[in-house]
């Protein structure tokens, strides 16, 4: 799908001719910059070079869920079969199988099916194609396109992809914009930049610098989106702007933490920290800026806060992370809704389990449509948030 781009430099928080507002206007692909910069011959190139993309992490490779072509988690094409109960088993995806005699699509090489259900999804960008894989000296705001109905919501979620400081984990990305576009939220992706060249304070301004723009140019309140990594970065703004001592100016109306990384001691770990490039462990230290505050010692802040933290997650256990940090939200009477249970494994993503009750949770604090009501009599009302 076609994307906005929107540089956002954190060094100058000013922008120029074109504003924000414009770009978000209108649908055509434009880009507004908010710094000039020099322009260089690499600064739309990928983050890794091409001769290696056959050994990037699975997560990132998503053969299965790229491109016009439907291929298997090993890159071979799909072909259309028929579900005969024997010789296939159930959906790669949604681990439903479907009856005997349903079309489905196989790999002859492999024993990966999908169904239809899961086929009609929408795919993500070929490799080649995917801005959360290029321009890493270019961090910007990405919006996806959509319909003008989708304009007439209140308030604007900036979404932050995980990937470990190292990517960004495309299925955190614009689907995450797709669903809250969905529900009358503005929503934008945010591309900061990453570890080995650049390092958290460098991803942190980013975050800071696309907040303030989007304050400027936009009406209604404004909250983040984290996964993984980038839950550990959304929460770290708050700590950043209180040592500041601005306390009183929440850069933040709301955050949204799903399986964030707040124990980022792995990062330093030298088996554990889950780096593809080793060299990301140069400024791996960077990454615990802020730690001893995160688990809630002297110096937590927070906005009001939805997260989520799955029992099956192995990298990020809610024991040593969403408990942690649930609990000093608890003691400093910040509002907060967890969602804690078996809700699958690292990096689920977009999911039912908690989609649904984040919906109703930034409704009631005035993002996306107005909620209807019924009186007594059956009569529809338009709700005014809570």
């Amino acid at each position: 799908s076609s994307c906005l781009s929107l540089c956002a430099r954190a060094a100058a928080m000013k922008s120029k001719s074109c504003s924000l507002r414009q770009a978000l206007r209108f649908q055509r692909p434009t880009c507004t910059v908010l710094q000039r910069r020099r322009k260089t011959k690499r600064g739309s190139a990928p983050l890794v070079s091409r001769k290696w993309w056959n050994c990037l992490p699975h997560w990132i490779a998503l053969y299965a869920e790229r491109g016009r072509h439907r291929k298997c988690w090993e890159g071979h094409r799909l072909l259309s079969d028929c579900q005969d109960g024997r010789r296939h088993g159930s959906c790669n995806r949604c681990g439903e199988q479907p009856r005997a005699g349903t079309p489905i699509m196989v790999c002859q090489t492999c024993r990966f099916s999908r169904c239809n259900d899961c086929l009609a999804g929408a795919r993500l960008p070929r490799l080649s194609e995917d801005p959360l894989f290029h321009g890493p000296n270019q961090p910007c705001l990405l919006k996806p396109a959509f319909g003008d109905n989708a304009l007439t919501g209140r308030g604007t979620v900036i979404v932050c992809p995980g990937g470990n400081y190292e990517f960004l984990c495309p299925i955190e990305g614009y689907p995450i914009a797709q669903w809250l576009v969905r529900h009358g939220i503005q929503a934008l992706v945010l591309r900061y930049r990453l570890l080995p060249k650049y390092c958290f304070r460098d991803a942190l301004d980013d975050l800071e610098a696309a907040v303030e723009n989007v304050r400027r140019h936009r009406d209604g309140p404004v909250a983040a989106i984290g996964f993984s990594a980038g839950g550990h970065l959304v929460s770290s703004l708050a700590l950043r702007l209180a040592r500041k001592g601005r306390q009183n100016a929440e850069p933040l109306d709301a955050q949204i933490l799903v399986y964030p990384s707040i124990d980022g001691s792995d990062w330093l770990h030298p088996w554990n920290h889950g780096f593809w490039n080793q060299d990301c462990c140069k400024n791996a230290p960077s990454l615990m800026e802020g730690q001893q505050a995160l688990m809630g010692g002297r110096g937590f802040a927070a906005p009001p806060t939805f997260i989520v933290g799955s029992t099956s997650d192995k990298v990020c256990p809610p024991k040593e992370h969403t408990d942690v940090y649930v609990e000093a939200l608890k003691q400093r009477d910040i509002p907060h809704h967890y969602v804690r249970g078996n809700l699958g494994e690292h990096g689920f993503g977009l999911d039912k389990s908690w989609s649904e009750a984040c919906i109703s949770w930034l409704q009631a604090r005035h993002f996306g449509h107005p909620v209807k009501t019924r009186t007594w009599a059956g009569h529809l009302l338009a709700g005014r948030g809570s």
